[in-house]
C-alpha cells in the first residue's frame, strides 16, 4: 500500500480548526472529518478527528469492522464532554472512511467517500437532505426578494434557519430502529451497528483507490481534476445554493464551504 497523493486544507485560513485528517499505517489507511460543531464555540469535530487517526494507528492488521468500530468508540468515549453532559451536539462525532488492507475492503462510517474502477462510493444521509433543500428554498428566495448574494455570504440567513434542526439532527446519531429514515451512522463515543456500516470490497484488480472527506462535492482520479472541480463550482455557486447544495456556504475570507482531505493510494 503506497501514498500516491495526499492533501488535507481546512476552510478556514487557520490551519488549528481543520477537522479533517489523514492517517496511513502498514495495516490501514483512512480519511477522518470531524463533525462540524451544532453549539457556539466549541470544536469537538478536531478532538474527534485527532483522537480517532491516532486509534487507528494502534488498530492490529488483522481486527475485522465490529472489532475496530469498538476500539474507536472506546476512544472517543474516553474523551467525551467533560462537563458530563450527555447531549449528543456535545459528544467529539466524526466520520471516516477505512480500508482495510488485509481485507481489501472500505469501511463507509458517516458521510465520507472513496473511488476506485472508475466510481465514486457515499452513503446519502437524508436529514442532510432535508435541511440542504430548506436552506437552500430560503436563500433563492431572499434572494428574489433582493437582497444580495454579498450580504447572504457575510450573514447565511438560510443556515440560521436550520440552525435548530442541526442541532436536533444529532439525535439521529447511532440509533438502533432500523426503520427510522433519518438515523445515520457516526464515531462518537456511543455503539455503532457494524451492520449499519456500508463495506465495500475491492477487487483484486483494481490497484488505486481515493478516500475522501465530503468536503469535495465529486471525487475524480486525481488530485488535481477534484481540486479544478472545486474551484469551479465556488467560483460560479459560492453560496453552495445551485451547482452545490449544502447546508453551508463560503464565507467571506475562507478557502472553501467545508474542509477537505483527498487521499490517493496504490494498493
Amino acid at each position: 500500500m503506497k501514498t500516491v497523493e495526499k492533501f488535507v486544507c481546512g476552510k478556514s485560513p487557520d490551519a488549528s480548526l481543520c477537522e479533517d485528517g489523514v492517517v496511513v499505517t502498514d495495516a490501514f489507511a483512512a480519511v477522518v472529518d470531524g463533525s462540524t460543531s451544532k453549539v457556539a464555540g466549541r470544536h469537538a469535530g478536531r478532538l474527534a478527528m485527532q483522537t480517532v487517526v491516532r486509534a487507528l494507528e494502534t488498530v492490529p492488521a488483522s481486527a475485522t469492522l465490529s472489532e475496530t468500530l469498538t476500539l474507536l468508540t472506546r476512544e472517543l468515549a474516553s474523551v467525551s464532554d467533560p462537563r458530563g453532559r450527555s447531549d449528543a451536539a456535545f459528544r467529539p462525532t466524526c466520520s471516516a472512511v477505512i480500508f482495510s488492507r488485509s481485507r481489501r475492503e472500505v469501511w463507509l462510517v458517516g458521510d465520507c467517500q472513496c473511488r476506485f474502477g472508475g466510481k465514486t462510493h457515499r452513503v446519502a444521509k437524508a436529514v442532510d437532505e432535508v435541511l440542504t433543500e430548506i436552506r437552500c428554498c430560503v436563500l433563492s428566495h431572499l434572494l428574489a426578494q433582493g437582497h444580495s448574494a454579498e450580504s447572504l455570504l457575510r450573514r447565511d440567513l438560510g443556515r440560521e434557519a436550520i440552525a435548530d434542526f442541526l442541532h436536533l439532527q444529532t439525535n439521529f446519531q447511532n440509533v438502533t430502529a432500523a426503520f427510522n429514515p433519518f438515523r445515520y451512522v457516526v464515531l462518537d463515543g456511543t455503539p455503532v451497528t457494524p451492520s449499519a456500516v456500508t463495506v465495500l470490497r475491492v477487487p483484486a484488480e483494481e490497484h488505486s483507490l481515493v478516500l475522501a472527506s465530503d468536503g469535495y462535492p465529486e471525487l475524480f482520479d486525481s488530485l488535481a481534476l477534484t481540486e479544478q472541480h472545486l474551484q469551479e463550482l465556488l467560483r460560479i455557486d459560492p453560496l453552495c445554493i445551485t451547482s452545490n447544495p449544502a447546508t453551508k456556504g463560503l464565507r467571506p475570507g475562507n478557502l472553501s464551504f467545508d474542509d477537505r482531505a483527498f487521499l490517493r493510494l496504490e494498493i
